[in-house]
C-alpha cells in the first residue's frame, strides 16, 4: 500500500530526518522540531496552530490550508502538499515567533509575510535557506515601515537566538539578486533613531544633569541641528548612511555642549566603529571650512 506524503513527512521526522534536505532536526520546544539546515518546522500532529491569526484571510497562503471555519485556530494539512507550500507554511511561523520575539506591530508582520512569500518561489536562485528568506523580509517590512532601530544586527541576533544561522552575506545576495532591494531609510529618520538611543544612555542623562541642562530642550535641538546637517553632508552618497547619522548627531553636539555626546557612544548607536565616525567628521569639518 502506497504510503501518503504526509505519512512520508511523519516518518521521516520522527527518524529526525528532514523531508526537504535531509538534514538533522532539533527540538524547538514543545512538539515542534526545526530543521538544523534549512528551518522547516515539524509537529507531532498533523495541524498547525496560528498563535494570534496573522494569515490575512483575503490572501490564503496556499493550497495546504484546508479550514472552512471563520476563525485562525486548528487547521488542517492537505496531505497531498509538498514542497513549496510546506516551507511557505514554516516561513510563516518563523517570522511569526521572530516578530513576536521583537515586538513588532501586525502591519509589519503582514508585510514580513507577503514579502516572503514573493520571494520564496526563487529561493534556490538566491541559494538562500528558508530562515535567510525570513530574515530579509523582516528586515524589508522594518525598512519599508521606517523602524530604523531593527537592522541587520537585530535580525541575524533574533535568528541566532532561535537557533537559525543567517548571515549578512546571505541577506546582501538576495537582496542584490531579487526583484525586493531593500528600501532605504531617509537621513532624518536615521538621525530620530541615534537621538532616541543617546536619549536611553544613562552615562549621557548623568551628564546632562550634570551640566544643569534640560534633557527634553536638549535633545530637541540636537535632533534639529543634526537633521540640517545629515541632509546637507555632500557624503550622503558615499560613506553609509548610519555613519552620517551619527556623524551629524555629534557634530550637532559639539556646537551645544561639546562634552554632553562622545563619539564612542555615537558610534555604538548605530553599531559603527568608532574611528569611521571620526574620519567622517573630520572630512565633514575640511569640506565645511573650504566653502
Amino acid at each position: 500500500m502506497r504510503k501518503t506524503a504526509l505519512a512520508a513527512y511523519e516518518e521521516l521526522s520522527i527518524l529526525g530526518k528532514c523531508p526537504e534536505c535531509n538534514g538533522r532536526l532539533v527540538a524547538a520546544g514543545g512538539d515542534e522540531k526545526v530543521c538544523s539546515s534549512c528551518g522547516i518546522v515539524f509537529g507531532r500532529t498533523e495541524s498547525v496552530q496560528y498563535s494570534s491569526g496573522l494569515a490575512a484571510r483575503k490572501e490564503p497562503l496556499g493550497s495546504y490550508v484546508i479550514n472552512g471555519s471563520e476563525g485562525f485556530g486548528q487547521t488542517g494539512l492537505n496531505p497531498n502538499s509538498v514542497g513549496l507550500d510546506r516551507v511557505a507554511l514554516s516561513c510563516c511561523g518563523l517570522i511569526e515567533r521572530a516578530c513576536g520575539r521583537m515586538m513588532l506591530p501586525r502591519s509589519v508582520i503582514e508585510n514580513a509575510l507577503r514579502t516572503a512569500r514573493r520571494l520564496l518561489p526563487g529561493r534556490k536562485t538566491y541559494r538562500a535557506t528558508v530562515p535567510a528568506i525570513c530574515a530579509y523580509a523582516l528586515l524589508y517590512a522594518c525598512r519599508s515601515a521606517g523602524i530604523t532601530h531593527i537592522g541587520y544586527r537585530e535580525i541575524l541576533q533574533t535568528c541566532s537566538d532561535a537557533g537559525h544561522k543567517v548571515s549578512k552575506a546571505q541577506l546582501l545576495r538576495i537582496g542584490m539578486e531579487s526583484s525586493l532591494p531593500l528600501p532605504r531609510s531617509s537621513p532624518e529618520e536615521l538621525v530620530r533613531a541615534v537621538v532616541r538611543k543617546l536619549q536611553a544612555n544613562e552615562e549621557v542623562a548623568e551628564r546632562l544633569n550634570h551640566a544643569a541642562l534640560n534633557p527634553q530642550a536638549y535633545f530637541v535641538r540636537l535632533f534639529e541641528l543634526a537633521k540640517n546637517i545629515a541632509a546637507s553632508s555632500p557624503f550622503t552618497g558615499g560613506p553609509n548612511p548610519k555613519t552620517v547619522a551619527a556623524g551629524s548627531v555629534y557634530l550637532a553636539n559639539l556646537s551645544i555642549s561639546p562634552k554632553i555626546v562622545r563619539q564612542r557612544e555615537a558610534a555604538e548607536t548605530v553599531g559603527m566603529a568608532e574611528y569611521t565616525i571620526r574620519e567622517y567628521c573630520v572630512r565633514a569639518r575640511k569640506q565645511t571650512e573650504t566653502r
